[in-house]
C-alpha cells in the first residue's frame, strides 16, 4: 500500500514538474529527446513462497561460502519496498506457488493470510502454480474472487484478491473454459506491458484429484504463442511470461522447462519469471531473460528493463537475485502486524507437544544407493501402518516438506512436514500388485520416491525395476498373498501409481496424515529415535560373482557407480578376498577425491602401479594412513578391522571435525589397542558405520573386499 501511494506521489510530482517545464520553457530539441528516451521499468518477482510468512532461514543461500539469515514476509515487504524506491515505475509480480503446502500459520486459515499480505505489499499481477490447486478448482476461485470457506476457519468476510491472478493454460473441462483469465496488460510510465500466466503441465499429475476432477493444463508453448499474438494484435510489444515452470542454471532441460519454452515461443516475449523447482537462476536463452529466485521468501528477483516509447518494444533488460536479508533491516510494520495477528491465533494448536527427540530427523524422497530410505520417512510410514492397523505403508516423498529438529516435537513441527491435510486410505494388494506399485515410483532421473513400512526391497540400477521384496524378517513377499497397505489420498488417486486400479472400491478411509503422525509420536515411550535402515537398496549385476541376492551387492554397486572400486577386466570382483592396506587406502582416497602433492615416504610402495602409489601418497599427506615405520607401509598386508575403521574415522574427522565416542557402545575386546583406535571403533559404531559381533568387535581380524566396500559405502552415505 505504501509503495503504491509512493508511486502515485512520485508520478504526480513528475507530471507537475513536466507541466511547469512545458509552460515555462520554449520548444527545444532536448525536450524532444526526453520525450523519446527509453522508459525504465522495474519488475520485482517472488516464486514458490508457500506461505512462509513468519519463517527464518540461516544458510548459505547464494553459494558464496557465508551463511545469511533470510526470510519472513515483513522483511520481504521491507526489502522489496526499498528496491522499489529505485524506480517509480515498479511492478510486483509472482510466478506461482505463493500459497499451498504452507506452514500452519497460513494453512490453518486456508492461506488467506498470504493474500492479505500480498495485498498489503501491493502486488500488481501473479500467476498460479500447482500448489494453488491443492484444495481444488473451486477453492482456487474462492481465493481469487472471495467468499467464506465452508469450514469456517477463515475470514467470513474474505473478499478475494485485489490484483489479477492469470493463467493461460489451466482449464476447467466441465466448463470448457480457462479457470482464470489468460493475460493482463499493465500500463506504467506511459507504456503497456503484457503479462501471460503459465503453469507447468505436470500439475494434473501432482495435485490431489478431489476438487480437480475437471482440471486440464495445456501445452505451455502453444498457450504463450496464442496470447502473445493476441497482445501483439492489441499493439502490446512488451511481453513478460509469469511461468510456474522449472529452470536450471547450468544445464538445459527438456520439454516443459523454461529454457525449452524460451527457445520455442514468439521472440516478442522478452522475460520469463520461472519457478516450481526452487532454484536461484538468471540466464538468457534465445534472447529471453529467465529468472527464478529460490523459495520460501528467501530472495526475490529484480528485473530492470527499458521500453522504446516509439515502438513499445523492450530494448534492454537485465536482472538480479536479491536476498531477503533480516540483518540491519526494519521489518514492515503493517505486514508484521498481519503476521502477529495470525501467529497469536494459531499458537494454541501449534504448540501442542507430541514427544521429543535428541536428533535431527531428516526426511524427503527416497534416494539411490545402498541406503535409500530416511529417518523421518520411516517414522511417518510406520505411523501410517500403526494408525490404520495395516501390515505395510507407503509415503510419497513430495509429501514430506521439512525435517524435524532436536527438541520437543510439536503439532506445528509435524504440520511443517505434512502440510497438505491428506487423508489415509487402507487398501489390499497382492505381492505382485505391490511390486507393480513400487516399480511405478522409481524414475530414471531421480530413483525411488516412497518411504515404506512393513517390508524392504531392492531394485536394479539399470532397469529401475524391483528385484526383491522381503518382509522385515527376510521372508520373501508372496506374489499371490494379500497384504494390507496404507497410502494417502493423493497417492491413491495418482493413476501412475496404479494403487486405485488394483484396490478398486475396497478402500478404508482414515484420519488426516498429520493427525496420524502426531498420535504415533505421542504413543512412543521416551525420545524418538529413527534412522535410515536400508529399507530401500539399489543393486546391479555389474560383477558375475556378486549376485543380486548377496548382502554386499548394494554397497559394491554404490562404490562401483562412483568409480571408487574396480573389478577385473572379465567382470569379477572377488568379494571374499582379503582386503589389503593399499586397496583400502586407494578406495578411501577415491571416495574423498584427494590428489597427492608429492611422493610418499614409503620405500615399499615403489613397485606398485603409479596410480596406487599416488593414492597412498594422498592418504598419507591428508593424515589418513601411517606406516609401520617411517619408510614402510606394508601395502600388500591384509588390513585389520581396527586399521580400516581408524582410517575411516580419520576421514570423517577431516571433513567434520573431532568426534569423541559418547559411551553409547562398548566392546570388551579393545583393551590392547591405543586410544585413537579405541575411540575410532566406538565412534564408528555410534555413527552406525560399523557393527560388532555382540559385545566384541574382533579388531584384529582381517576384512574382505566386500566388508571394506560396505564400511566405506556406509561412511559415504
Amino acid at each position: 500500500m505504501i509503495r503504491k501511494i509512493g508511486k502515485r506521489v512520485v508520478s504526480f510530482a513528475l507530471m507537475s514538474a513536466l507541466a511547469v517545464g512545458a509552460y515555462a520553457a520554449p520548444f527545444s530539441t532536448s525536450f524532444v529527446k526526453a520525450e523519446t528516451a527509453n522508459v525504465k521499468v522495474q519488475l520485482l518477482g517472488v516464486n514458490d513462497f508457500h506461505g512462509n510468512i513468519d519463517s527464518k532461514f540461516t544458510a548459505d543461500i547464494d553459494g558464496d561460502g557465508t551463511e545469511e539469515t533470510v526470510g519472513g514476509a515483513a522483511y520481504l515487504a521491507a526489502n522489496m519496498a526499498k528496491k522499489a524506491q529505485e524506480n517509480p515505475n515498479t511492478l510486483y509480480v509472482n510466478a506461482g506457488d505463493m500459497f499451498g503446502a504452507t506452514p500452519l500459520i497460513s494453512s490453518a486459515f486456508h492461506d488467506e493470510p498470504v493474500v492479505e499480505i500480498m495485498e498489503k505489499m501491493g502486488y500488481d499481477v501473479g500467476t498460479l502454480g500447482n500448489h494453488e490447486l491443492d484444495e481444488g478448482i473451486a477453492e482456487l476461485k474462492r481465493m481469487v474472487n472471495g467468499g467464506a470457506n465452508a469450514d469456517g476457519t477463515g475470514d467470513p468476510n474474505y473478499d478475494g484478491m485485489d490484483f489479477p491472478e492469470i493463467s493461460a493454460n489451466v482449464w476447467d473441462t466441465s466448463l470448457n473454459d480457462l479457470v482464470l483469465k489468460p493475460y493482463e496488460v499493465k500500463e506504467i510510465g506511459g507504456q503497456k506491458i503484457g503479462f501471460i500466466g503459465i503453469d507447468t503441465t505436470e500439475t494434473p499429475d501432482i495435485v490431489v484429484k478431489k476438487g480437480n476432477e475437471n482440471l486440464a493444463v495445456t501445452d505451455e508453448v502453444e498457450a504463450i504463442n496464442k496470447y502473445t499474438k493476441i497482445l501483439k494484435d492489441q499493439g502490446v510489444k512488451a511481453i513478460v511470461v509469469l511461468g510456474h515452470i522449472p529452470i536450471e542454471q547450468n544445464k538445459d532441460g527438456g520439454e516443459g522447462t523454461a529454457d525449452y519454452i524460451a527457445s520455442h515461443v514468439d521472440d516478442e516475449v522478452d522475460i520469463i519469471f520461472a519457478g516450481h523447482n526452487h532454484q536461484i537462476v538468471k540466464r538468457e536463452v534465445d534472447g529471453k531473460l529467465i529468472i527464478e529466485a529460490s523459495e520460501y521468501g528467501k530472495a526475490f528477483s529484480a528485473v530492470n528493463l527499458e521500453i522504446d516509447p516509439t515502438t513499445g518494444d523492450i530494448v534492454k533488460k537485465d536482472g538480479q537475485i536479491v536476498l531477503n536479508y533480516q540483518k540491519d533491516v526494519t521489518p514492515d510494520a503493517d505486514v508484521q502486524a498481519i503476521v502477529d495477528k495470525y501467529a497469536e491465533k494459531v499458537n494454541v494448536v501449534k504448540n501442542q507437544v507430541a514427544g521429543t527427540t535428541d536428533m535431527v530427523l531428516e526426511g524427503g524422497y527416497g534416494v539411490r544407493g545402498p541406503v535409500g530410505d530416511n529417518a523421518l520417512g520411516n517414522m511417518i510410514a510406520d505411523g501410517m501402518a500403526w494408525k490404520m492397523d495395516a501390515e505395510m505403508a507407503l509415503m510419497n516423498g513430495g509429501g514430506i516438506r521439512a525435517d524435524v529438529d532436536a527438541g520437543d516435537i510439536t503439532f506445528g513441527d509435524l504440520f511443517a512436514v505434512q502440510p497438505f491435510g491428506n487423508t489415509l486410505a487402507k487398501v489390499t494388494l497382492t505381492g505382485d500388485q505391490l511390486k507393480a506399485v513400487m516399480d511405478s515410483q522409481i524414475s530414471q532421473k531421480y530413483g525411488p520416491d516412497f518411504s515404506i513400512s512393513g517390508f524392504k526391497y531392492t531394485y536394479d540400477h539399470a532397469t529401475n525395476k524391483v528385484v526383491s521384496l522381503e518382509l522385515p524378517d527376510g521372508t520373501p513377499v508372496d506374489p499371490k498373498e494379500e497384504y494390507t497397505v496404507v497410502v494417502n489420498n493423493y497417492m491413491l488417486d495418482h493413476a501412475a501409481y496404479r494403487i486405485k486400479e488394483f484396490a478398486g472400491d475396497k478402500v478404508e478411509n482414515g484420519p488426516t496424515d498429520i493427525d496420524a503422525t502426531f498420535e504415533y509420536v505421542k504413543a512412543q515411550t521416551g525420545p524418538i529415535e529413527y534412522y535410515p535402515e536400508s529399507r530401500i537398496q539399489e543393486v546391479s549385476n555389474t560383477f558375475k560373482d556378486v549376485g543380486y541376492d548377496q548382502w554386499a551387492n548394494p554397497f559394491i554397486t554404490d562404490l562401483f557407480l562412483k568409480d571408487i572400486v574396480k573389478g577385473t577386466g572379465d567382470g569379477i570382483f572377488y568379494p571374499n578376498r582379503e582386503l589389503t592396506r593399499a586397496q583400502f587406502a586407494s578406495m578411501l582416497v577415491r571416495s574423498l577425491d584427494l590428489t597427492a602433492k608429492g611422493a610418499s615416504p614409503f620405500a615399499d610402495t615403489k613397485g606398485l602401479a603409479k596410480e596406487t602409489q599416488d593414492e597412498i601418497a594422498a592418504a598419507f599427506e591428508n593424515g589418513l594412513v601411517k606406516g609401520s615405520s617411517p619408510d614402510k607401509f606394508e601395502p600388500n598386508k591384509s588390513i585389520s578391522r581396527a586399521q580400516m575403521v581408524t582410517m575411516i574415522m580419520r576421514a570423517y574427522e577431516m571433513k567434520n571435525g573431532k568426534y569423541t565416542a559418547q559411551g553409547d557402545v562398548e566392546f570388551k575386546d579393545l583393551g590392547s589397542y591405543d586410544a585413537e583406535m579405541k575411540n575410532a571403533i566406538l565412534a564408528a559404531a555410534e555413527l552406525k558405520i560399523v557393527q560388532g559381533y555382540g559385545d566384541v568387535f574382533k579388531p584384529g581380524s582381517g576384512a574382505t573386499r566386500a566388508q571394506g566396500s560396505k564400511v566405506l559405502s556406509l561412511y559415504n552415505n
